[in-house]
Parts: structure tokens; C-alpha cells; sequence
């Protein structure tokens, strides 16, 4: 039996552009992406991939990867003619002769839950952190909005509103940049964040 080799590969897809990968293996899986995906090969096309999604047992020579973010997309994929084990899950069906990601990979993570305060002075609400795959802010006041930037200081001018008894929850594709808060009275200790 000849294996092919197994590698990692990292680059990045121009905006809305194309990067052609001509390495042949039987095995993807894309490990890392900083947003959506278009994946081609002779097998057909997958489309909307995010990190952690991937075909097994489906032979190829090259891989055609389309940016569908709108900017550019740094990229890392694991290709081999054996299964990578790293304990992600998900589904991929065909139907009618096209491919279709049935399902969002659900990846192992630890969840840390925090209540905090948000004053009207813009704070930092979270620490950036690599590899975050699910945000949700809740802000549990009955009066009071927040206002969220991210990876910069947050104002009630541009931030984006968690209304009174509102949150604000990323699944999937989620940011690793700070995120930052603001409210609109002098002190709302009402806010929990959970993260991933």
C-alpha cells in the first residue's frame, strides 16, 4: 500500500479571489480560516466551509479554494490519505448530485462564564483570544442597552446595541479580536459573557 504525504498548509485567499493548492491526497480538512470557504476539486464543489469541516475517502489532485468573506482569508488545511483525529464532528450529505453541509461542526471547547460590569466609559470586556469558536454576551439589565466594539473602544455612536434583556451570540464563525463595552448608565454590573 503507498500513502500519500500528510501535511499542514497555511496561505492565504486574496478577497473575493482564488488560491489553487495542487497537492493529491484522499483527505481534507480545514483546521483553520478567518472566514467562509468555497472548496473545488473533481469531486465537485462545497460551499460556506468553515474551520473543522472536510471530505474523507474522496480522492483528488488539486484543491480550488474561493474566498466567500469579502477579505482576505488566512487559511490553514490539513491534507492526507488518512483521516486527521482531533475530535470535531459534523456531516456531509449528497443530494441530487451536489454536496451539501448538512450539519455545522461542533467543536470541543471549555466554556468560561463571567458576570460583569459595564460602566459608560468604554472598557474591555474580553481579552482577544486565538482560536475562539462561540461568543455569546448577555446583558441581563431591564433598563440599560450595551454597546460592543470590536478589537477597538466601544461608543453608543457606532457600537453595536445589546438591548435591556438582549444578547449578542456568534456561532461558527466568531471573532478572536478583544471585544470591547459601553452602556448607557454610570454602572450595569447585569452583563455575563460565555466564550469558547
Amino acid at each position: 500500500m503507498t500513502f500519500k504525504p500528510s501535511n499542514f498548509y497555511d496561505f492565504t485567499v486574496p478577497a473575493n479571489g482564488a488560491f489553487l493548492l495542487t497537492v493529491a491526497g484522499d483527505y481534507w480538512k480545514i483546521m483553520s480560516a478567518s472566514g467562509p470557504l468555497a472548496i473545488k476539486a473533481d469531486w465537485g464543489e462545497l460551499r460556506g466551509l468553515i474551520a473543522g469541516q472536510g471530505l474523507e475517502d474522496s480522492p483528488f489532485q488539486r484543491l480550488y479554494i474561493t474566498d466567500q468573506s469579502g477579505a482576505p482569508n488566512v487559511v490553514r488545511i490539513f491534507i492526507g490519505d488518512r483521516k486527521f483525529i482531533d475530535g470535531l464532528q459534523g456531516t456531509v450529505q449528497v443530494q441530487g448530485g451536489s454536496i451539501v453541509v448538512t450539519s455545522q461542526v461542533q467543536p470541543k471547547a471549555v466554556i468560561d462564564n463571567v458576570q460583569r460590569t459595564v460602566t459608560n466609559a468604554s472598557a474591555q470586556l474580553l481579552a482577544a483570544r486565538a482560536g475562539r469558536q462561540y461568543l455569546l454576551i448577555q446583558n441581563r439589565d431591564a433598563a440599560a442597552s450595551v454597546y460592543l466594539g470590536f478589537g477597538k473602544a466601544a461608543t453608543v455612536a457606532d457600537g453595536l446595541r445589546v438591548v435591556p434583556g438582549g444578547s449578542f451570540e456568534l456561532v461558527g464563525i466568531t471573532t478572536e479580536q478583544a471585544v470591547f463595552a459601553i452602556g448607557d448608565v454610570a454602572s450595569n454590573p447585569n452583563v455575563v459573557t460565555v466564550e469558547g
